[in-house]
């Protein structure tokens, strides 16, 4: 089914009610209708497919590929026995990070090439502890992520192949939500050391940390379009999550999306003119791709 077809099927209310679709951007189309709990959406397939974590049953997370030529939805590791979430692909989709459950309170990266062989796997630690927020570098060098170590959550990058891990920012607070910029020159990331959770630019080198946003609630998950000239974000500056677009030096903010509920998780379409996400409403969670520029 073609996205203008979904987008039909949103407007008509069959997945969703009508008041739903209505709280939303004018141009919006739905992209899966089961309403399962769903979380961290990327793009891959050359800009064919959307991978994500969906929670299977109370216990599970699995990771889904959507087909966005005709709808369809499948696991994407069916053979996976324990909870697999937050991918991360390279731009070229040669490499796959994501993170998997390998006891109890403990989560892995795993770093796999595009035919699914194991580059590296990044074991936690001692104790109760994991990684979050997996980024693969452009050119798949790097995989940055975040990791609570010393009293604080940080970010540090490794190799493809899991070794060599480096110190990318150290403060006070929690440094979240890491993504690269389409040159991998600069990545931007949420943290809050300044007692909020605000938007920040870093250098891959952990140099030049610039502020980007300055509200009241957290803004969070920000990611570069891909001509690396605007940035997605979410805030909660007017009282829930909503998604937010802003030049990469923080000007010209705009709210793209303006619902009651949760509007969470953008990702950018390989076009830059639309952002996937996921909303919430009436309990229920579904992926969107809403226009940026109508």
């Amino acid at each position: 089914m073609q996205l203008r077809h979904l987008s039909a099927i949103c407007i008509a209310g069959l997945a969703m009610s009508d008041g739903a679709c209505r709280t939303l951007a004018a141009d919006i189309v739905q992209l899966t209708r089961d309403g399962r709990f769903k979380c961290t959406p990327v793009i891959a397939g050359a800009g064919s497919e959307i991978v994500y974590a969906e929670l299977a049953n109370p216990t599970l997370y699995r990771l889904m590929k959507l087909n966005l030529k005709d709808g369809s939805t499948q696991p994407l590791r069916p053979q996976a026995q324990t909870s697999e979430f937050e991918p991360a692909l390279s731009a070229d989709g040669k490499v796959f990070a994501f993170l998997k459950t390998s006891g109890v309170l403990r989560v892995n990266l795993v770093i796999q090439d595009e035919a699914g062989d194991q580059l590296g796997d990044v074991p936690p630690g001692d104790g109760f502890s994991g990684m979050r927020s997996p980024a693969v570098s452009p050119d798949h060098s790097r995989v940055v992520y975040s990791f609570a170590e010393g009293g604080r959550q940080q970010l540090f990058s490794v190799r493809s192949d899991g070794t060599g891990r480096q110190t990318l920012a150290d403060s006070q607070g929690i440094n979240n939500w890491p993504a690269f910029s389409p040159d991998g020159r600069t990545l931007v990331f949420a943290s809050s050391r300044d007692g909020d959770f605000e938007i920040y630019r870093i250098s891959v080198d952990g140099s030049e940390v610039q502020r980007l946003t300055h509200s009241p609630g957290q803004d969070i998950r920000p990611r570069f379009s891909p001509d690396g000239k605007r940035i997605c974000f979410t805030s909660h500056r007017d009282g829930n999550a909503e998604i937010y677009v802003m030049d990469t030096d923080g000007s010209h903010v705009r709210r793209i999306t303006d619902s009651p509920d949760r509007d969470d998780y953008a990702h950018w379409l390989p076009d830059g003119r639309r952002l996937v996400m996921v909303c919430e409403h009436s309990g229920r969670h579904d992926l969107f791709s809403v226009n940026v520029d109508p």
